[in-house]
């Protein structure tokens, strides 16, 4: 399947991203298809779909990176560890970046600062870039991946006072713009002993039996695109009734309807026709 920055557009459209809004992608560059002109016509697509007021929020995130103690940030130069359409916002916003070693934001447009200008310590609190993504109403595109690869839905789980997270400080070294070396601390959630693992996948289905979440198809890709503020509600009062709701359930996710499921060894993926994702040739 050949995919163009036009039809991506289009189908960003049909889907509900709207000139002015604010839009953080979770992305998979092959579940698309085969995109002409790759990751950058993809977040070319974005970008025409939000027009010149809106604002594009790219997960910059270093969490697997990060687990060296020798792990350097460099705001401008350090890699996203989420793919390559994630890595081209990172490019493109270049010094516009959060200061977290796990889970940095990169942000380009019109509301850009706002959000950076929230970055502190945590990533995940109220007050940090995705917590202001709920603040500012904005909304977050599943872009051929699952809802198990939502990192927005941590946000809920520390303003929800989930009981399997645990606090921490996690120090490493920022390199400055002057090449300068310091240790920085991140704040991070640990996953407890007792942790039985996430079934965000119910929520997700949940909130599209609702009616909150709008899904379809851009290139080959399922998308889904899930409002913050709506889904901070709808999960609020799940949690009220089951403060487990958001854990896995005797071992298995939720299926989810919309799109055909892949389990690859890279990854979830959740695509339209399973034979048209993009499969790089073997060298």
């Amino acid at each position: 399947m050949q995919v163009t920055r036009d039809r991506i557009a289009d189908d960003l459209r049909r889907l509900g991203v709207r000139p002015g809004g604010v839009l953080m992608p979770h992305s998979s560059l092959r579940s698309l298809g085969t995109v002409d002109g790759g990751a950058a016509a993809v977040v070319d697509a974005m970008l025409d779909a939000l027009g010149e007021q809106g604002t594009l929020v790219g997960p910059s995130f270093t969490f697997g990176s990060a687990q060296s103690p020798d792990f350097v940030f460099d705001p401008v130069r350090t890699p996203s560890d989420m793919g390559a359409i994630a890595d081209e916002i990172r490019r493109r916003a270049g010094p516009a970046r959060s200061l977290h070693a796990t889970h940095s934001v990169s942000a380009i447009g019109a509301q850009a600062d706002e959000i950076l200008a929230a970055a502190g310590a945590s990533a995940w609190d109220e007050r940090s870039p995705l917590g202001t993504m709920f603040g500012l109403g904005g909304h977050f595109l599943l872009l051929g991946v699952t809802y198990q690869s939502f990192t927005a839905v941590h946000v809920l789980e520390i303003a929800f006072g989930a009981r399997h997270r645990q606090t921490a400080t996690l120090w490493r070294t920022l390199r400055g713009a002057d090449g300068r070396e310091r240790r920085f601390a991140s704040t991070v959630y640990n996953r407890g002993p007792a942790y039985p693992g996430y079934d965000f996948n119910r929520l997700g289905q949940a909130m599209e039996d609702a009616g909150i979440v709008s899904t379809g198809p851009v290139g080959n890709a399922m998308a889904r695109l899930v409002p913050a503020r709506p889904m901070q509600a709808f999960a609020a009062a799940q949690i009220d009734v089951d403060p487990d709701y958001l854990f896995l359930q005797q071992s298995r996710e939720t299926p989810l309807r919309a799109g055909a499921a892949l389990d690859l060894p890279r990854g979830k993926l959740s695509v339209a026709d399973p034979t048209a994702i993009f499969r790089p040739k073997q060298s």
